[in-house]
């Protein structure tokens, strides 16, 4: 047995590393993803602001000053009304217009409160709530301002009056720098996907060049052929593995804080999964396009059930109890936890018993899949 499995392990080493082109391709995979998930970056920076100042008093220029001078919005247009701002919001030239209305100084000089408004393009959800509590925050700043002077204080006189302090001790990642996740949970998400593409692609290669049949009749099992045919693969997405961590931790500060050799350990696991989902697919489809079409009807629900996009918390019940089916969703807690929290086995290991768990699943039933097309 020995002997066998060597000799066919050999034969797809050199098939699978012949094949140039797929062995880049699988490395390319890995720093793909780390790098384009800097456009995922959602802190609101430069966002185009349009004004229609309709007070143009000292009072006025000094609330839009506010705004300009901060990192979160630059004042591109200044308009005469709101209705000449709609075709700039539907062009998306603008994505929030602030309206300052005519009196809008008096009223302060008179001790009066006076109200503004924002426009804001929610075409965007998320852009859109962090742009209106950037302006809110920027109005309340200038505000408080206004009520100090009126009450003859300075913003120094606040520190002697009795106040109830919000201490923020945050943990794992002081500084919120959502570039950690973003580079995380891309290699964390390239890992399985390319086990499930090249898992599937791997058996229908067989089947398209009409080699499946002649496996059939060699003196090797399925575990044996399963076996060959998926270590080449598992080698190269290691390496390619290290080569999107090496971009994320020296090209982004992405901070490792646990052991990259547990990290590797539990990659090896999730490889395993993916490559196992891989095969089941294989053994349904009979073309290259019907086995990637089925790996995408797999891929996105166990992505958005992991907890990348949202979190699980958040998600209705019946798809909280679904991502527990999804090995995504334990390799994305098992990553963020040894690279920003740097724990170890003791803390992870209901993570890892889970996929594996999974894993053990997925690979019985592709298996058994595989031992009924080989009949």
């Amino acid at each position: 047995m020995i002997s066998r499995m060597s000799s066919l392990m050999r034969k797809e080493f050199l098939q699978f590393f012949r094949d140039k082109m797929l062995v880049m391709l699988i490395l390319y995979t890995f720093a793909e993803p780390v790098l384009c998930g800097v456009s995922l970056f959602i802190a609101v920076k430069n966002m185009p602001l349009a004004i229609i100042d309709g007070d143009r008093t000292v009072a006025s220029r000094q609330l839009v000053d506010k705004l300009s001078r901060s990192e979160h919005f630059d004042v591109v247009r200044s308009m005469d009304s709101v209705a000449a701002t709609r075709p700039l919001l539907q062009r998306g030239d603008v994505q929030i217009a602030l309206v300052i209305p005519a009196g809008y100084e008096s009223a302060l000089d008179g001790g009066k409160s006076t109200p503004v408004q924002l426009i804001v393009d929610g075409s965007t959800g998320n852009t859109a709530q962090q742009a209106i509590g950037y302006a809110q925050l920027h109005i309340a700043k200038l505000s408080r301002n206004i009520e100090l002077a009126r009450f003859g204080m300075t913003a120094a006189d606040l520190t002697r009056l009795p106040v109830v302090e919000s201490r923020l001790n945050v943990l794992y990642d002081p500084d919120l720098r959502f570039t950690n996740f973003v580079m995380l949970s891309m290699v964390a998400f390239a890992a399985p996907v390319l086990g499930i593409l090249l898992g599937a692609v791997a058996i229908v290669r067989e089947k398209e060049k009409g080699t499946l049949e002649q496996l059939m009749v060699t003196p090797i099992n399925a575990a044996e052929l399963i076996t060959a045919k998926l270590l080449p693969m598992a080698v190269v997405k290691m390496v390619g593995l290290a080569i999107g961590i090496a971009i994320a931790v020296w090209g982004f500060g992405v901070p490792v804080r646990g052991s990259l050799l547990l990290y590797f350990a539990v990659s090896t696991l999730i490889f395993i999964v993916g490559m196992g989902i891989g095969v089941a697919i294989g053994t349904i489809a009979n073309t290259m396009q019907q086995s990637l079409l089925l790996a995408f009807f797999v891929i996105f629900p166990m992505s958005f059930l992991s907890g990348m996009m949202s979190p699980v918390e958040n998600m209705p019940t019946v798809l909280q109890w679904l991502s527990l089916l999804s090995p995504f969703r334990y390799y994305l807690t098992i990553t963020l936890d040894i690279f920003l929290k740097g724990v170890g086995m003791a803390v992870i290991y209901p993570q890892v018993l889970s996929l594996t768990a999974l894993g053990a699943g997925i690979l019985g039933i592709s298996l058994f899949r595989f031992r009924k097309s080989m009949v």
